[in-house]
């Protein structure tokens, strides 16, 4: 069964979420979808999709949400029993969108991964130095800046990363010490991963944990 996170990264609808939002300054256009990892290593994960189809149903769709998020919270990928929440769910003829709440980096790659049927190789969060799966390549860049380190420096470092092989607009209450020069960051320091398929995209950060 397809599981509900790739059906709302792929059929997105263009929705602000913004202000005092759980995905603070993130706002998610049309096929975006959108990480807000807090200073305690939480997570947030949004994505707004079109729900225009007269064979849609909201019930449907958020009994399958109720479910999905239950079964995960039940399984061995969840770290604890409330692992991961609904924040936002709500429906109209146009358009659904949907928040859920993580409590630490582990459960959000976990549900990724093992329900939302990202790849090992194309998807990974959490401190680099755990980081077994995913190949760290390229050139990095601090932002707002044109001081450039390499792959391997990046390897070294006691930080965390997100890499991932899927468009995400990413912001972190905290530090993003680089990004791989194929992210783009804008002035409230939302970075926003590349979009060609099949390419790697890096952000390196720091928080209090």
């Amino acid at each position: 069964m397809r599981k509900i996170a790739v059906a709302f990264v792929t059929i997105a609808l263009m929705v602000g979420l913004v202000g005092c939002s759980p995905l603070g300054d993130i706002e998610l256009e049309a096929g975006d979808s959108g990480i807000y990892i807090e200073d305690d290593g939480a997570i947030s994960y949004g994505s707004c999709e079109k729900f225009d189809k007269k064979y849609y149903n909201e019930d449907q769709l958020e009994n399958e949400i109720d479910t999905e998020v239950s079964d995960f919270n039940k399984s061995k990928y969840s770290s604890v029993d409330d692992a991961c929440s609904i924040n936002d769910f709500s429906a109209n003829s146009k358009e659904a969108r949907l928040v859920l709440d993580f409590v630490t980096t582990y459960d959000f790659k976990n549900y990724m991964i093992n329900f939302a049927g990202f790849e090992e190789d194309g998807f990974y969060i959490g401190s680099i130095s755990d980081n077994d799966k995913c190949p760290i390549k390229g050139t990095f860049v601090k932002p707002h800046t044109k001081k450039t380190v390499t792959a391997k420096e990046i390897k070294n470092m006691k930080d965390c990363i997100l890499v991932t092989y899927t468009p995400f607009k990413v912001q972190v209450d905290g530090d993003i010490k680089y990004i791989s020069t194929n992210c783009k960051i804008d002035d409230d320091d939302v970075v926003s991963t590349s979009k060609n398929k099949g390419e790697l995209s890096y952000i390196v950060y720091d928080i209090d944990q």
